[in-house]
């Protein structure tokens, strides 16, 4: 079993009365017959208590991995998530138009290539300003998230949360790391790593939207949990959800992609055949973060390559969802414009600058 940090384990080593949490566990955990979803409500208080840590660590694991196997319900998304936003992290506003959370898993890539930081340069350049956020660590991937990414690229992972305002009013780009903008929630990494299995707190940190962005594109893995997330998007304006490599937001190349709204009506389907991908591509995870890097800067220097074809199409997509392109091909050639033309490469050049002003 990994040891608790030294601020975890003053907490969950101090004796606590169990009493107050015994009922979640008990209501998520109990026979067939006579488990039950937590209401809104009760989502709240359960994870303001593992998040203070005034219940034991051994409750909390209960709790979790009761909750994955009965199957967590709108109702109990929704209370974690609302009191998160209201209680533990950090919220910014920038003062841009249109600003897009692209929420992509903490938990990183293992398999494919990173390449949200790509996809945000490019946004960002062609007039979609993004903000991303992540951990390092995460449980049970513990794969490449987007900051690693940009730190390989020359841009500063580990800015406060203000000083993130400010560059995404400035550049169109920032990236939120949860250890400075949601500090209690980054302390429980120790814990979580203690299961070896995916929660409710997987799906939740996704949906922080710390920026208060009105535009979001989510990422999803297993597609029975679909209804579920159309209910719980935290975009303000507009949210998107994408079935795409490793359950994040890059689309797969060659392979029929549904992009699910918040309203089925508004539902998009993608055909590779339509879009002259014929062959299904795919761009396998380099073994580091620094190979991950060499990929998005590839992408922006314009380099042939799967990973290049992958940026235009999950941007080009992402464009037509939020009005800048009037279909996808129009997207998607959009995208292809900004790289041949070097003003990708620009972009990021100001964004390292920016992070390091």
């Amino acid at each position: 079993m990994l040891a608790a940090t030294p601020e975890v384990r003053s907490h969950y080593e101090t004796d606590r009365d169990p009493a107050p949490f015994i009922p979640f566990v008990q209501a998520v955990g109990r026979g067939e017959k006579l488990k039950r979803d937590l209401t809104y409500e009760e989502s709240v208080e359960a994870l303001r208590q593992i998040v203070e840590q005034t219940c034991s660590q051994a409750q909390a694991g209960a709790f979790l991995i009761a909750q994955r196997v009965k199957g967590e319900a709108v109702d109990e998304v929704r209370g974690f998530t609302a009191l998160l936003r209201a209680e533990t992290i950090a919220q910014i506003r920038p003062r841009v138009e249109g600003l897009l959370d692209l929420a992509v898993p903490y938990d990183g890539k293992v398999r494919s290539a990173q390449l949200a930081p790509a996809i945000a340069i490019v946004l960002a350049e062609i007039g979609l300003p993004v903000v991303l956020h992540g951990d390092e660590g995460v449980p049970t991937k513990e794969g490449i998230g987007p900051g690693p990414v940009l730190r390989e690229l020359g841009v500063a992972d580990d800015l406060e949360p203000d000083a993130v305002q400010l560059m995404i009013e400035a550049v169109g780009v920032g990236y939120l790391s949860a250890a400075h903008f949601a500090p209690q929630w980054h302390a429980l990494l120790p814990l979580r790593r203690q299961f070896g299995l995916r929660t409710v707190l997987n799906s939740v940190e996704k949906l922080l939207n710390p920026a208060n962005a009105p535009y979001q594109v989510s990422g999803f893995f297993h597609g029975n949990y679909i209804e579920r997330l159309r209910a719980v998007q935290t975009g303000t304006k507009r949210s998107y959800i994408v079935q795409g490599e490793e359950g994040s937001i890059e689309m797969a190349v060659g392979r029929k992609s549904h992009v699910f709204a918040e309203d089925a009506a508004a539902d998009l389907i993608l055909d590779p055949d339509a879009l002259g991908h014929r062959e299904r591509v795919r761009v396998p995870g380099p073994a580091d973060a620094a190979g991950h890097a060499a990929l998005n800067a590839a992408v922006l220097a314009d380099a042939e390559g799967d990973a290049t074809e992958q940026v235009c199409l999950t941007a080009g997509v992402i464009l037509h969802l939020f009005d800048l392109a009037r279909d996808v091909p129009d997207g998607i050639a959009r995208v292809r414009k900004v790289l041949k033309s070097g003003a990708a490469r620009a972009r990021l050049e100001r964004v390292v600058a920016a992070s390091r002003a």
